[in-house]
């Protein structure tokens, strides 16, 4: 469980972002939603503890300032956007998800290696597990690095823009996969820039416009506010009745 209250964060530039009070579950899937420049990685990044800020993050039993690295790393894992294929097997960089359990010097445990062989299985990236990350595709590089952050096995799961270069198909895999984590008790949030997408696969919906967020809720109770929709985005979203949609709910001018 994630609770904020009172969060603020001060740029070099602009206006602080502020937060009154927001809050994320474990076993729930949640959409951050906004444009570009909205805040919405400087809010996954604050959470993981990589930006300074003034109020309030409690995770679990603790404020996020007072955790130190690996055991936060215990408790949230971060994966960003932007990511690099570094000169290193899918097989290893996913073992680095252990890290936090066994430090630097313990070798990996029957235990780890069961976390390993796991998250490869669940990404469907286990015939690729010798695999130099160079050789990957953009999408095959993602599921590679998430199986990374699976292995890591922390309470609360952060990722920003994680379909990015992906397929359908492999869309597909990782919204099944972040349903698979939260019915395990893992609380995922995920910054979307495809608000059908959000609205599908998601427990809860964050909408956030120039540094603030907007409204909360679920995809049922925020499907209604289609004005709101369109002065933010251009476009609004509803509940498909059609067999042959790609996804329970569609974008509508």
């Amino acid at each position: 469980m994630i609770n904020i209250k009172d969060l603020t964060i001060t740029y070099s530039y602009g206006d602080p972002f502020h937060i009154p009070f927001l809050s994320f579950a474990k076993g729930e899937v949640t959409s951050i939603i906004g444009k570009n420049g909205c805040g919405k990685t400087t809010l996954l990044r604050t959470i993981a503890g990589m930006l300074p800020y003034s109020g309030s993050i409690r995770i679990g039993e603790k404020e996020c300032r007072e955790y130190r690295g690996m055991d936060r790393s215990k408790k949230t894992a971060y994966l960003p956007q932007m990511i690099k294929a570094v000169n290193m097997d899918v097989r290893t960089l996913v073992e680095h998800g252990r890290y936090p359990w066994h430090g630097n010097y313990r070798r990996l445990s029957a235990e780890d290696k069961a976390y390993v062989s796991e998250a490869l299985t669940i990404t469907g990236m286990n015939e690729y597990r010798d695999r130099d990350l160079t050789e990957l595709s953009g999408g095959q590089l993602r599921r590679a690095y998430l199986s990374m952050i699976i292995a890591q096995h922390a309470e609360m799961i952060l990722l920003d823009e994680p379909t990015t270069f992906m397929d359908i198909e492999s869309q597909e895999l990782f919204y099944r996969i972040a349903r698979q984590l939260a019915a395990k008790g893992c609380g995922v949030i995920m910054t979307c820039h495809n608000i059908e997408q959000g609205f599908s696969f998601s427990d809860r919906i964050v909408i956030m416009e120039d540094r603030c967020v907007k409204k909360t809720g679920t995809p049922k109770e925020l499907v209604g506010e289609k004005e709101e929709f369109r002065k933010m985005f251009g476009a609004a979203v509803k509940e498909s009745k059609d067999a042959e949609s790609l996804y329970p709910y569609v974008l509508i001018k």
